[in-house]
């Protein structure tokens, strides 16, 4: 990831000083180089060609919706994934757990896009239950305050605030839905491998022999031991929802960053491009960043593997 982003950084320098050419070449190479990391440090990403706004502040503008979404799905996938996953771990090798497993592995195989046009099409024009796309009803006049529009709804001094929430929720729910498939179906396989690891230690034995509930032994132990190292894989779940995005934000309409990018590579704006993509490589970072640090904090086996090597 590290190297993606340092990849990005020199495209990009090289995209400004021979495509685009508003980044001016004065002195020896390195040096423009650095210069050209301080400028993306303070935020100059470059001027986009479609509009002539700074791309720093469009992206600003368009990536709390991908936030909002990615958000959504990567939440609902846990809530999902972590209970299939569980009672597929606990009852690994029989019909259940191959069924469990047989209906995530076809889940997976389908493409994010078919799925996104299938939903669409029967949820939204068929039976007309749900919004097909955009965030909110043209009816409702919410202030952006902060870019993720439940919250916006939510103290938005609207009188139809509240009507405004729940439309938003409605238009969210297809995309989340869509979204959160594919890190679904990896959450309950991992969630599976790792609590049928667990059951094989000798301390759920024990904890069965002195008379535990199973319902006890599944919350006291395999749980507290199963999910500490779940914590590194959905930080890559994270990033397969950040990047997965892009494509269900086209279908649905979603006024995101990716359908912004996309938007932006049919415009040829370099600048745009550039920057909307690195955006999304340090983000990938950063998470995943934050998964191995907080593994570190709450796995005892991980911190004194860590301990170790000093």
């Amino acid at each position: 990831m590290v190297i993606t982003v340092a990849a990005l950084t020199v495209i990009g320098f090289y995209l400004r000083t021979r495509v685009v050419g508003d980044l001016a070449l004065d002195g020896n190479l390195f040096s423009n180089y650095l210069d050209y990391l301080m400028a993306i440090s303070q935020g100059d990403l470059g001027i986009t060609t479609g509009t002539g706004q700074p791309v720093f502040d469009e992206i600003l503008t368009v990536f709390p919706a991908t936030l909002e979404l990615c958000f959504s799905a990567f939440i609902l996938s846990i809530l999902i994934g972590v209970p299939i996953g569980t009672v597929a771990g606990m009852q690994r090798g029989s019909s259940l757990d191959s069924t469990i497993m047989g209906i995530s592995l076809f889940i997976f195989s389908i493409p994010v896009f078919w799925l996104a046009s299938l939903v669409m099409m029967y949820f939204a024009l068929n039976w007309n239950w749900l919004p097909v796309t955009g965030r909110l009803n043209l009816l409702y006049e919410i202030d952006s305050v902060t870019g993720f529009m439940l919250i916006d709804t939510l103290i938005s001094d609207n009188p139809h605030s509240q009507d405004a929430f729940y439309d938003a929720l409605k238009h969210l729910l297809l995309p989340t839905i869509v979204l959160a498939t594919v890190p679904t179906t990896e959450v309950i396989r991992q969630m599976r491998n790792h609590v049928s690891d667990v059951m094989k230690q000798k301390y759920i034995k024990a904890a069965a022999s002195k008379g535990l509930s199973k319902t006890q032994i599944i919350l006291r132990h395999v749980l507290r031991n199963a999910i500490p190292n779940m914590i590194p894989h959905l930080g890559l779940q994270f990033s397969t929802v950040l990047t997965t995005a892009m494509v269900t934000e086209a279908v649905f309409s979603w006024p995101g960053i990716g359908r912004w990018l996309i938007n932006s590579i049919y415009q040829q704006d370099h600048a745009a491009i550039q920057g909307g993509m690195l955006t999304v490589a340090i983000f990938v970072v950063t998470a995943n960043v934050l998964t191995e640090i907080l593994t570190v904090v709450i796995h005892p086996i991980r911190r004194k593997e860590l301990y170790a090597q000093h």
